[in-house]
């Protein structure tokens, strides 16, 4: 009998025998497909914006901001400020909410809700209401 035994046929023949073992036992093994179930609800991401906003003085403002199928009447306050981007030149006219406050909730037919905004809500209205005064210029400067 002539058998040359090297690595490679060793590990040639290793791979035949595990493939054919594997192929034979996902052939007998057909397993059933099952319904996926979620554990949460589906996320739908929400949909904010600010529908309108007056600032009232030079330190307060109110504004109308929408959240999901809410409407929110928010009056807040806030501090103007010079910032810049360090480098000479750079300045602009920057604002920071120092005290946000919620007055009515309304959803989509106009029924008062209570509120059930949290402070991750709150930062967002914040965020928005500085984003909506810088892009309408409302801070002053160019």
């Amino acid at each position: 009998m002539n058998l040359n035994f090297t690595p490679f046929n060793t590990v040639a023949v290793s791979l035949l025998v595990s493939s054919v073992t594997i192929g034979a036992l996902v052939f007998t093994k057909q397993p059933q497909a099952t319904d996926l179930k979620l554990s949460y609800s589906s996320y739908v991401p929400n949909q904010t914006s600010v529908a309108a906003l007056k600032l009232t003085s030079e330190t307060t403002g109110y504004a109308v901001v929408r959240l999901d199928e809410y409407t929110l009447d928010v009056s807040f306050d806030y501090e103007k400020f010079t910032n810049d981007y360090g480098v000479p030149g750079s300045e602009f006219d920057d604002a920071m909410i120092t005290s946000l406050t919620i007055d009515k909730i309304h959803d989509v037919l106009g029924n008062s809700v209570s509120d059930f905004t949290d402070h991750n809500d709150h930062y967002n209205i914040n965020q928005m209401l500085i984003t909506h005064m810088h892009k309408n210029r409302m801070l002053g400067g160019v």
